[in-house]
């Protein structure tokens, strides 16, 4: 068995597996055709894609790939870009729901960014005119979108 970076184990002659609740070992490829060898000396010939797709298919003795913990990830990135990811969720937040501070937090709505006002595009197009006033350099609508839909999926 061999690993790719960020890729699931590869499957090779010798590797040990578990399928269907036994543990095999592939004794041989050829096309789409993975041979099999079992506990008791019988074999079997899966197709690659019937293998992959059961739900118990695992690679034994793989190490299961560890995701780093997000703060961990902020932790290490330069100051500079600590101000910016901080500054971009304010930023985010404020276009979503109309307060810099999030959901629940205190303040007034501005009327750009009032959600029950203006659709999504709007605000986002608003917060695109403001930044670029601000001096950010040309900001579009849709780097404010690339930007809230990041910070929506991965947060900081």
């Amino acid at each position: 068995m061999s690993t790719r970076r960020n890729a699931r184990p590869a499957v090779k002659v010798g590797t040990h597996i578990r399928f269907r609740g036994v543990k095999w070992q592939v004794v041989a490829l050829s096309g789409q055709d993975l041979h099999l060898l079992g506990p008791d000396g019988g074999g079997e010939v899966v197709l690659a894609g019937h293998l992959f797709a059961d739900p118990g298919f695992t690679v034994i003795g793989a190490d299961a790939p560890q995701a780093a913990p997000q703060w961990g990830l902020f932790e290490t990135a330069p100051a500079p870009a600590w101000e910016k990811a901080l500054a971009w969720r304010r930023h985010v937040r404020e276009v979503e729901c109309g307060l810099p501070g999030g959901p629940g937090s205190e303040g007034v709505v501005r009327p750009q960014y009032d959600p029950e006002r203006h659709t999504l595009a709007e605000r986002e197009q608003a917060r695109a005119k403001e930044l670029t006033a601000l001096g950010f350099g040309r900001v579009s609508r849709t780097t404010v979108q690339r930007m809230r839909l990041a910070y929506r999926k991965q947060g900081l």
